[in-house]
């Protein structure tokens, strides 16, 4: 099979390419708008449910009401700072594009925490027409559009940048097409989920492949990643997230996979000494609605929302960004030993990538589909579209995402010096680095 290189996260810091650049100044200038909605608008402080308005202040007709759902918290604790969650970010940018493209006429309500089901449960209710939309994670759509674990191929994306140019490229929309048609959910904003997938570990640095074996990996009750655990010699150990921390504190297991932002979020590292910077997996999450409420507006309609699911593609993005670079930083700080395998180490790792696409040969309902996303990844590194673009955003994107902060303002100037200084900070702090551990 053919291997498609994944920089160093070291590497991925510095930025190389104008259209990457052009990308960040965009997530920049959606996060912004962002920012000009105070949090309370939204239901985030407090409120677990929005409150229904319009913008002229009268009662709105029902079929004018856009309810998107989401079963998080809105913000995340990465650090020291508080964020709006990547899907939150999206839906907050949603809204603003969609109401205001269509003047009004359109109220978007957000409900947050969980208030109308959990994820699985809030696909249902679209597929129902009882809610618009839901912003599942790709392990939960994946229950009702199964090509969509095409994405789980370790080591599939050599860097964000390249997994955005197959998502929003033809790869991308002609799958999203076939989905909207076969399970009447389109998805309308794809995004990382938090960022790349690390292991972690107890036990002893992980450098290559071989560090691996004999170690007791927690993880989800998936085929994909048990197959992908098992073939680097470990012991793959389904757990149940809720019961991880006691698992890793009790020795039930040695280590875990999941992104910095979560390790940091669920105090992982407070029983873990070791983290890997391997980026196997580039977790998805996605904006969904219902296709029937699509079909059912007029064409122009239909056009607005997909612009405000291009703003909502953005923010998400940009915010993921901020959050991976912010998390990875912080572990360090809290004591990890975090290493970032250099080209031929990281290769080593790539020897589970076989067992895994042959089963999503066997179990997709379009096998077809493996093949083609590997021809596409092929085709963006071919024509330098993201593979000259080695930074993965964990910097320059870190200042683009610091405005889905919700302390957010109404001065534009202001918030964009603060992004400018922060952007500053970040860069001198990834600097220094070089040298350490992180290499």
């Amino acid at each position: 099979m053919t291997s498609y290189y994944r920089m160093p996260m070291k590497e991925e810091f510095q930025l190389k390419s104008r259209k990457f650049t052009a990308k960040i100044v965009s997530m920049l200038m959606c996060a912004l708008v962002i920012m000009a909605f105070p949090i309370s608008t939204f239901a985030a402080s407090g409120s677990s449910t929005a409150n229904p308005s319009s913008a002229a202040g009268t009662a709105k007709d029902n079929s004018k009401v856009v309810k998107l759902a989401f079963t998080d918290s809105p913000t995340l604790k990465v650090g020291d700072m508080t964020i709006y969650h990547p899907s939150y970010a999206a839906m907050l940018a949603f809204k603003g594009a969609f109401e205001k493209s269509t003047g009004g006429e359109y109220t978007v309500d957000l409900y947050p925490n969980g208030v109308l089901g959990d994820a699985s449960s809030t696909i249902e209710q679209m597929l129902a027409g009882t809610l618009t939309g839901s912003t599942p994670a790709d392990g939960t759509l994946s229950s009702f559009a199964p090509d969509i674990q095409v994405f789980t191929i370790p080591y599939l994306f050599s860097n964000p940048t390249a997994a955005y140019d197959v998502l929003d490229g033809d790869f991308g929309t002609q799958l999203f097409d076939k989905i909207a048609k076969d399970t009447r959910i389109r998805i309308i904003a794809a995004y990382d989920n938090g960022g790349y997938r690390n292991f972690t570990n107890s036990k002893r640095p992980i450098k290559t492949a071989a560090d691996m074996k004999g170690l007791k990996i927690r993880v989800m009750e998936s085929p994909v990643y048990i197959k992908m655990i098992e073939a680097l010699g470990a012991t793959a150990t389904p757990i149940a997230f809720l019961e991880l921390y006691s698992a890793l504190q009790t020795g039930v297991v040695d280590g875990q996979e999941n992104s910095a932002v979560t390790t940091l979020g669920s105090s992982l590292n407070e029983v873990q000494k070791y983290c890997t910077l391997d980026g196997h997996l580039l977790g998805l999450a996605f904006l969904t609605i219902s296709e029937d409420w699509y079909e059912s507006l007029d064409a122009a309609t239909q056009a607005k929302v997909d612009e405000a699911g291009k703003e909502a593609t953005l923010a998400s993005r940009g915010t993921c960004r901020y959050a991976e670079a912010l998390a990875i930083d912080t572990l360090t700080k809290k004591g990890v030993e975090v290493y970032s395998p250099n080209e031929k180490e990281l290769e080593t790792f790539k020897v589970c990538q076989a067992p895994v696409i042959e089963y999503l040969k066997s179990n997709l309902k379009d096998p077809s589909l493996v093949d083609e996303l590997q021809t596409a990844i092929k085709n963006v590194n071919t024509n330098g579209t993201a593979a000259n673009t080695s930074s993965s955003g964990n910097s320059a994107a870190a200042s683009a995402a610091n405005s889905s902060s919700p302390s957010g303002g109404s001065n534009t100037g202001i918030i964009i010096a603060v992004v400018a200084v922060l952007l500053i900070i970040v860069l001198f702090a990834f600097s220094r680095k070089k040298g350490k551990k992180q290499e």
